[in-house]
């Protein structure tokens, strides 16, 4: 049995690129990921995933672990002091953060294209799990918030009309300044319990309603 210390870097590396292609399958056939594999893609896209990794194996994998695009470091890598690449190719990754410290270069403000497609995959799953969500009636969408309170301001509205202009007027003939007061005091405080019995239907009931009276006009013109 193979102790985990005794890993190589290069081998660490590769069972990190299964684990992304196995996430990116997953996501691609619209399954549920587990908090570990949505962990692999937010450090992805924030280009934090290889930060244990201390070997690169060509310059695209060490600026994807760097988190600079391939062209900064063609350009840090001018630099009479940067880190020389191996003789096998590879390059020493923990030289390399060394150097980006010594110096102060600024490291993830050029995402390469594995970052920006790890961002849009979980972008994509983010707007996925919103959706369910929405389904299962956790969120409501502000137009339908809209709509619900510009109906039962409708309604409001018409029962202080009613009460207002309607029955209040008959009611203060002959009253006094307190009295029409405190009268109009009842008739508000009527006009509110009146409107929060008000029951309005949820969405569903109406799609529900909706269907019905498709499926029966339907029926009628088929009849």
């Amino acid at each position: 049995m193979t102790n985990a210390t005794n890993i190589s870097a290069d081998m660490a590396s590769r069972v990190l690129d299964a684990n992304w292609k196995n996430v990116v399958k997953k996501v691609g056939a619209g399954k549920t990921l587990n908090s570990t594999e949505l962990a692999v893609i937010k450090a992805r896209a924030a280009g934090v995933e290889h930060e244990t990794v201390t070997v690169a194996r060509d310059i695209s994998e060490l600026a994807r672990i760097l988190a600079v695009s391939r062209q900064t470091l063609y350009t840090w890598k001018k630099r009479p002091d940067a880190p020389k690449a191996q003789p096998d190719g590879t390059h020493n990754v923990v030289a390399w953060r060394l150097f980006i410290r010594e110096h102060d270069l600024k490291v993830g403000l050029s995402p390469d294209s594995e970052m920006l497609k790890a961002r849009k995959l979980l972008a994509e799953i983010e707007d996925r799990e919103l959706r369910v969500a929405q389904r299962k009636g956790q969120y409501v969408l502000k137009a339908e918030v809209e709509a619900e309170w510009s109906r039962r301001m409708a309604v409001l509205k018409n029962l202080m009309y009613s009460k207002v202009t309607l029955e209040l007027p008959p009611l203060v003939v002959g009253m006094d300044a307190v009295e029409i007061a405190q009268l109009a005091t009842d008739t508000l405080d009527a006009v509110l319990r009146e409107a929060a019995q008000v029951r309005f239907p949820d969405p569903v009931e109406l799609e529900s309603e909706a269907e019905e009276e498709t499926a029966t006009d339907s029926e009628e013109q088929g009849s």
